[in-house]
């Protein structure tokens, strides 16, 4: 049985925390020296600088960082391609419609050989910035920012795209004497790092840390958008990571990122709330689309270790659909859609199953591919899918069962005398909770004393134990109810009308 003080001390086991002043220079990358006085240069020859983003979270933020940032002192342009019309990231078909003298990469650029020879027939220095695994050789670009890269002594090697342009801004701030102080993008920041599922430890935790503080008080447009719509002037990982980040995606996904590119560095709050009202609509579209889409894919599931799925999708959705079949089957996922002849597929993992990798060794059937441990987009020809298939899942079939896991943190059996404001406070000194430091769950034996029906398949229930009743709630529950279960649970501080009380939020309910 779990205590408070032994939850105190399981959760501090693994958690490194850096101080403000601890978090690393920008002169630990690899080439950022070369990238700065690269730009340095242009800025002061009056060069046309035009950045490249993606069109998810981390690219779109990105953006608005370089954005922001650079609207300080120099004008500069930004792209984001269109999902549908340019695909992802940088191209020859992207660079067609752009003219420049210096073209940046967000969150991109580490596999576009192509473009980087593109660039260099037309007279274009190219600078990529990027945080996905590297393949070698390299592309052949002026200069090349990745953490990932061979002979970098970037400490951290698990942060976003949006980080690496950070690190950037600031390494220019230092160069151009400009005294811009960088805090004022951590809202930005903050946004990416949860949206793109970097472990919250080290950097990435105190950089959540001090982006969850900025977006609270933040005065740009977006954030006082966000504190209005949700009714909040404080946000917690989760919230950015399962209500903000699906709104801001799913511009990308169904339509066209520059609208949530637009939100994000919005100046004024009439401006801001139209394009959040965009994003909201385009949300409710994506999550009809994505329902319908996942219901067919788990018909279609025929694999008993990786999940390869193709069909008339929707492009924009095919990710998504991916980490459901993921959650459902727990097995990692690829779903394809067809376009142009070629079937193009995103992929996610789960556990300690490296998607990456296994990808990699099926190169013979790749048109395209990139990523890491957990996700990946590719590309291949339909007629290989077959054999794509079987190879991949006889990969996975020869990897341990135990790297087959996802990550729920049950912590252990915990009494509900222990679930208390006490215990709430222990875990908030533990936030934010997220990849890496995920929020603990428990089990508890309890009996089922009261279910009320809220809609759909949302439910409040009183339980109790020993004499001891707690509320509860459960989502998306299409079980059933018993008398007398074993539930898991997380804690969570439930404040309505100027009462607070400890509410457990239940995932899961086992008859005993």
């Amino acid at each position: 049985m779990l205590t408070k003080q032994k939850i105190k001390e399981l959760l501090a086991q693994n958690l490194v925390e850096l101080s403000p002043n601890e978090i690393p220079h920008f002169d630990k990358f690899k080439n950022i020296s070369i990238a700065t006085q690269r730009i340095v240069d242009a800025i002061n020859n009056h060069e046309k600088i035009v950045v490249v983003g993606d069109y998810d979270v981390d690219g779109v933020s990105a953006s608005a960082i370089m954005y922001k940032f650079f609207a300080k002192f120099y004008p500069i342009e930004v792209v984001i391609p269109n999902r549908f019309e340019d695909g992802y990231g940088i191209s020859p078909g992207l660079l067609d419609k752009i003219q420049a003298d210096l073209v940046i990469t967000v969150d991109n650029g580490i596999s576009s050989y192509d473009a980087a020879t593109y660039c260099q027939k037309r007279g274009i220095d190219l600078i990529i910035t990027d945080h996905h695994t590297p393949k070698y050789p390299l592309p052949d670009a002026y200069a090349i920012i990745n953490p990932k890269q061979k002979d970098d002594n970037f400490p951290y090697k698990e942060i976003c795209g949006a980080q690496i342009a950070w690190y950037l801004c600031g390494a220019i701030n230092k160069a151009l004497q400009l005294q811009i102080d960088l805090r004022e993008f951590l809202d930005y920041l903050v946004l990416a790092i949860i949206a793109d599922v970097m472990p919250l430890n080290h950097l990435n935790r105190v950089l959540v840390k001090m982006g969850l503080a900025r977006l609270s008080k933040s005065t740009k447009p977006f954030a006082m958008v966000l504190r209005e719509f949700f009714n909040k002037q404080y946000f917690k990982s989760e919230d950015i990571a399962f209500a903000i980040a699906p709104r801001l995606n799913s511009a990308g996904r169904m339509a066209d990122a520059m609208v949530a590119f637009r939100f994000l560095i919005s100046d004024d709050m009439a401006q801001a709330r139209m394009y959040f009202e965009q994003l909201n609509n385009t949300n409710s579209q994506r999550k009809a689309i994505q329902e319908e889409i996942t219901q067919q894919c788990i018909q279609a599931k025929k694999h008993d270790h990786f999940i390869v799925v193709s069909g008339d999708f929707h492009e924009g959705i095919v990710g998504i659909v991916a980490s459901k079949l993921v959650h459902h089957y727990k097995l990692p996922a690829i779903v394809f859609t067809k376009k142009d002849g070629t079937l193009k597929g995103s992929g996610r993992s789960l556990g300690d199953v490296d998607l990456y990798d296994l990808i990699s060794q099926c190169d013979e059937y790749l048109e395209k591919f990139g990523g890491h441990k957990l996700a990946c987009g590719l590309s291949i020809k339909e007629e290989d899918l077959s054999q794509f298939s079987n190879k991949i899942n006889d990969l996975a079939s020869r990897l341990p069962r135990e790297y087959f896991y996802l990550d729920e943190f049950v912590l252990g059996e915990l009494p509900l005398s222990e679930c208390d404001m006490e215990l709430i406070e222990i875990l908030e000194s533990f936030e934010p909770f997220g990849e890496g430091n995920p929020r603990p769950k428990f089990s508890a034996n309890v009996n089922i004393e009261n279910v009320h029906h809220l809609k759909d398949n949302h439910y409040k229930l009183i339980v109790s134990q020993d004499g001891v009743y707690k509320d509860g709630i459960i989502f998306n529950y299409t079980g059933e109810f018993y008398d007398r279960c074993n539930i898991i649970f997380s804690v969570n501080k439930n404040e309505y009308n100027s009462t607070v009380n400890v509410q457990l939020m239940i995932t899961d309910i086992q008859r005993i």
